[in-house]
This record gives structure tokens, sequence and C-alpha cells, in this order.
């Protein structure tokens, strides 16, 4: 009979707590996903992409720190530059639109400090370019959040597409 007693109060405090698991479980998954400074992190990159399809240095050099720097990630290294030759590149006239499609996005935030990670696709016009991942750390300054560094990377095989413009 004591194995009985013991064998009920086993399934009694498994039963406890798997309820109480499962409660905390609701918890945790009725917890947002997001962080509510998230959006705006988003609407400044995808600020700059919009940037790049029309030309607009001026609202592309807006988003940027004024320390900013880009980056390359490759198999050989990674390499730095600052922003202004990429802001001169944007406003300058072309017979291209240059798109640079992003989806998949991480964002975190703790304070003033931000990252975005993104896949993204380039296009020239509508032809496809390359793909990667663009990772940005941003900062919020009193005036807002500013892209202070880009790193890319860079590919033209084993690529994603964004959806809807798959091949």
């Amino acid at each position: 009979m004591r194995i009985s007693g013991i064998s009920t109060a086993s399934l009694t405090l498994g039963l406890t707590l798997g309820c109480a698991q499962e409660a905390e479980m609701a918890d945790i998954e009725a917890a947002p996903d997001t962080h509510p400074e998230e959006a705006a992190v988003v609407a400044v990159v995808e600020q700059l992409f919009e940037a790049m399809r029309t030309g607009d240095g001026e609202m592309a050099a807006a988003v940027f720190h004024p320390d900013a720097r880009l980056g390359r990630a490759t198999e050989e290294g990674i390499s730095f530059s600052p922003v202004d030759g990429f802001v001169r590149m944007i406003g300058s006239p072309r017979d291209e639109v240059y798109d640079e499609p992003i989806w998949d996005w991480v964002v975190n935030v703790d304070g003033r400090l931000a990252q975005m990670w993104t896949k993204y696709a380039f296009y020239r016009d509508d032809v496809f370019s390359h793909c990667g991942t663009d990772a940005f750390e941003l900062y919020k300054s009193d005036a807002g959040w500013q892209v202070t560094q880009l790193v890319d990377t860079s590919r033209r095989e084993d690529c994603w597409h964004p959806p809807g413009r798959e091949p």
C-alpha cells in the first residue's frame, strides 16, 4: 500500500508541477515579442532603403550618426569605410533604381543601443544583383535613432529572395 501512496503522491505532485509549468509557459507566450522601440528602429533602417530607391542623398545622410561607418564582411576579412561615399553614391543621379528589400529581421534594444539583423536582396531596377545579411547598430540620440554602423555580407550564389520576388 505504501507504494501506492507514493505513486499517488508522485502523480499529484507531477500534475501540480505540470499545470504550473503550463501556466508559466502561457505567461511567456502572452508576453509581447517586440520592444516598444522596435518600430522606430525599423523605420530608420527602412528610411535608408527608401533613400536608395529614390536617389535621395539627404534622406540617407539623415539616418547616420556623424561618426558612422560601413563594413563588408567577406571570407578574406572585414573592411570599414566612412559613410560619406555611400551617401554620395545614393544621391548621385542615375538611370537605374537601386532597390534593396529587407525581411526576416531581428531587432534587439537595450536603452539607447539597438541592433537590427536582416536578410536583403539587391536589385538594379528589377534585375537581381546579390544578396546577404545587413547588420545595423543604432544609437538613440536626443534627435532619435541613428545608424552608427552597418556591416553586410554579399554573395551571388545560394541567395534568398524576398517574398514575392523569387526567381
